[in-house]
């Protein structure tokens, strides 16, 4: 719905005219600048005395600026500028005045008028008069260009308006006495009905103030209003007015009298059929607005009543998609329940798993370590010494006995591998030297033993290079650089390993690094193949990380990060600093 407009900018006071207004000014004033040059050189011709003109001339005046003036005072009530109100006043000065001059012509209703008037009192009248309203026009051009000539809102207009009656009435009055009773300290400016020469000076002060109120109208080109612009025709209408009917004429009855005041009747009326038309206009474009926004109201009724049923569906299409959304809500609900059930279950599973796998492998290494020491407490030393009495048996076997002897040796050089075998298979369950010598000397032998079993380079780096590990740590450890180790060989083809280990007081770091093919993380896994998980179980059973670098032909590196208890272990004192065995 359009907004209305400031009330400031709906009156002629406030609007600034439009070109169409400028053109018809300016064309008004040449067309009577043209009469009036047609006119002046006949204004001394004698013409008939018509004494109806006279009433007839001055209330049409009064008429037309008393009207002009309740439009102003109306328009002042909204806007209250003084400038108005002294505009308002100056009509209405008029107004009166042009009564009271009225009713003193002489021969008009008495022979030397009413009022008590003289001979002169009508003359000066009009002197008066004439004067008054540029005076006006001054103080409306000045009130307009001070911006603080707005008088406080909290102010009722009624006040200012009475004031301004009040003056004019008052100013008429005193004027008129002067003009009356005063006449004979007037100079005298009429003898019968003609003028005499002192009315000279007289009227060309009129005609000066009146100039001065146009000029001061016109300096305020840049801001001229709609008002402004007929006010200033108004003034030309007057300087001619009063230049026909007292400055080129010689009395009263001649074609200067009636043409003056046929200029001051259409000054009187200029300013009025203007506010008029500009009312009218308003008025149009009032009922044309009050129009336009009775087809919004009822577009916007319209809109209204059909955006009420379009939300009134949208509710229901709305309570629907809830419902639906709240049933799919509980259904995603009980399925987010159920598997959160599910993962704490799986991960329950996955924690027993481990458990039974950490029980598991404990269980292994006991068995194998029970295994190995009866393989090298009990076999292998039994097939020690049968392969000693073989030894013996072959060094007194008689001479002319060589088939004996033969088989002799064959049974010692079973007796001889059978321990071997024996020996290894005990170090393959379970290193006797990890108990026996303890956790160094045990990947010292591991390192060796794979340099010797596959021929690939390995070197051992340990820091500190001697020390303690206890349980589950140095098995675990063990195990983990055994398979590792074993990985290498089977898979790798790499020509050289290394096997750094570093230990702390707060944790074991195990890498195993080897120049071989390498492997793709992301392939799947071959079946039967648990080569990796079983490093990753093996370092999770004692709280480790383990994490695997590599790229096909860039080698592999088996990364082991185990935290532990400083109560779990134990460095050797040798003072050694961290060395390394190849």
């Amino acid at each position: 719905m359009s907004e209305p407009a400031e009330p400031s900018r709906m009156f002629m006071s406030s609007l600034p005219p439009e070109r169409p207004e400028r053109r018809l000014a300016l064309a008004t004033v040449i067309v009577s600048a043209v009469i009036f040059a047609a006119l002046a050189p006949f204004a001394t011709v004698q013409l008939a005395q018509m004494w109806a003109f006279i009433p007839v001339y001055e209330a049409a005046i009064m008429v037309n600026d008393m009207v002009t003036a309740g439009l102003l005072l109306g328009q002042f009530a909204i806007l209250r500028e003084r400038a108005l109100l002294v505009l308002a006043g100056g009509y209405l000065f008029t107004s009166l005045m042009a009564g009271a001059h009225m009713l003193s012509f002489p021969g008009l209703f008495a022979p030397t008028g009413l009022l008590g008037a003289g001979e002169q009192t009508t003359a000066w009248l009009y002197m008066f008069w004439h004067s008054g309203f540029p005076l006006a026009v001054a103080g409306y051009a000045l009130l307009r260009d001070d911006t603080h000539a707005r008088p406080k809102a909290a102010l009722p207009a009624v006040i200012p308006i009475i004031a301004c009656i009040a003056a004019a009435c008052a100013a008429t009055v005193a004027l008129t006495l002067v003009a009356t009773a005063g006449s004979h300290l007037l100079p005298r400016i009429m003898h019968g009905n003609r003028t005499i020469a002192p009315i000279s000076t007289t009227i060309v002060t009129v005609w000066v103030l009146n100039l001065i109120g146009l000029v001061l109208m016109w300096r305020r080109r840049r801001r001229h209003s709609v008002l402004d612009l007929w006010v200033m025709i108004v003034m030309v209408a007057w300087l001619f007015d009063i230049a026909l009917s007292a400055m080129l004429n010689h009395g009263r009855f001649d074609l200067g009298f009636y043409a003056g005041r046929a200029y001051g009747l259409a000054a009187s009326s200029v300013v009025l059929f203007a506010m008029l038309f500009e009312n009218g206009r308003l008025h149009a474009r009032t009922v044309h607005a009050l129009e336009g926004e009775r087809r919004e109201h009822q577009l916007v009724l319209q809109k209204t009543a059909e955006l009420n049923d379009a939300n009134e569906r949208l509710e229901q299409r709305v309570a629907a998609r809830t419902a639906q959304l709240s049933a799919s809500n509980r259904d995603l609900r009980r399925e987010v329940e159920e598997r959160v059930r599910a993962e704490r279950a799986l991960k329950a599973s996955r924690e027993e798993l481990r458990e039974i796998s950490a029980i598991s492998a404990t269980a292994r290494e006991a068995e194998q370590r029970r295994i190995a020491r009866e393989l090298h407490d009990e076999l292998a030393q039994t097939l020690a010494t049968l392969k000693n009495d073989l030894e013996w048996l072959l060094d007194h076997v008689p001479q002319d006995d060589a088939l004996l002897a033969r088989k002799i040796a064959a049974m010692h050089g079973l007796a001889r591998g059978a321990v071997a075998a024996t020996r290894r298979i005990a170090s393959d369950l379970r290193p006797l030297m990890l108990d026996d010598l303890g956790f160094a000397a045990a990947m010292q032998w591991l390192v060796q033993d794979f340099r010797q079993r596959h021929g690939v380079a390995c070197t051992l780096r340990v820091d500190p290079p001697e020390h303690r590990l206890d349980e589950p740590y140095a098995t675990a450890v063990f195990r983990i650089a055994q398979e590792a180790l074993a990985n290498v060989a089977r898979h790798a083809a790499a020509s050289q390993a290394v096997v750094d280990l570093v230990c702390t007081d707060d944790a074991i770091a195990l890498a195993i690094r080897d120049d071989g093919a390498g492997f793709d993380p992301g392939d799947p896994r071959k079946p039967g193949s648990f080569g990796l998980v079983g490093l990753r179980e093996r370092a999770y059973l004692v709280g480790g990380a383990l994490t695997i670098d590599t790229a096909p032909g860039k080698g592999t590196t088996v990364e082991v990060r185990i935290p532990l208890q400083a109560a779990h272990v134990a460095y050797a004192a040798s003072g050694h600093p961290a060395g390394q065995v190849g």
